[in-house]
């Protein structure tokens, strides 16, 4: 993923590159092996999820998909782009960036493990150094993680059913962060369209 800075629902000003893989900040939602979901889902402490979306929401291309090219270019600007960013271990994947103003989000479709939120739950909780429970998203069980080393990234899980969740990591630039800017507050604001969109499908 690449930094990015929040200013009045857009994120654009200076920022610096983060690492261009989500792997480096999310590969821990996926297990060590595959133990854990064999349990009854929702475990580990995670909410059920009481209104879940069809497994064919997640079908396609998380590109064309997540967010429309509109949305993107309200977010970041019109110079944004995305590329695959698929990881194995989680499951397909988008990076939204603009290079120009290097801003951008990594955004992946937790289907890999089948375990949903409790994957999370399971494998983030005892890692992170923060792992909050937050409002719902559109109706949906939501948390947010990050670390106390790391003042720009924050990490957003949200379980769309009891087997799948979308996972979107974001961070803001060094400026932004000494402004105040909140990146668990931007990732929020994305993720909202995100699932937004997700449910336009089902």
């Amino acid at each position: 993923m690449v930094a990015t800075a929040c200013s009045g629902g857009e994120f654009d000003g200076q920022a610096q590159p983060q690492p261009s893989s989500p792997a480096a900040s999310t590969v821990t939602a996926a297990p060590s092996s595959a133990s854990g979901d064999a349990q009854e889902l929702p475990h580990s402490g995670a909410p059920a999820v009481t209104n879940p979306l069809p497994r064919s929401v997640l079908d396609g291309d998380p590109c064309s998909d997540a967010l429309t090219k509109a949305q993107a270019e309200k977010f970041f600007g019109d110079a944004v782009t995305s590329e695959d960013a698929d990881e194995p271990r989680l499951g397909p994947g988008c990076r939204w960036s603009n290079q120009e103003a290097l801003a951008g989000f990594t955004l992946n479709y937790a289907t890999a493990t089948g375990g949903g939120l409790s994957t999370a739950y399971a494998n983030i909780k005892p890692q992170a150094d923060h792992f909050a429970e937050v409002e719902p998203i559109d109706g949906f069980p939501a948390v947010q993680y990050w670390h106390s080393d790391d003042k720009r990234t924050c990490s957003t899980v949200v379980g769309i059913s009891d087997e799948y969740a979308v996972i979107m990591t974001l961070g803001v630039g060094s400026k932004s962060a000494e402004e105040g800017d909140d990146p668990c507050e931007a990732s929020r604001i994305v993720m909202e369209r995100v699932v937004g969109n997700l449910k336009a499908k089902a």
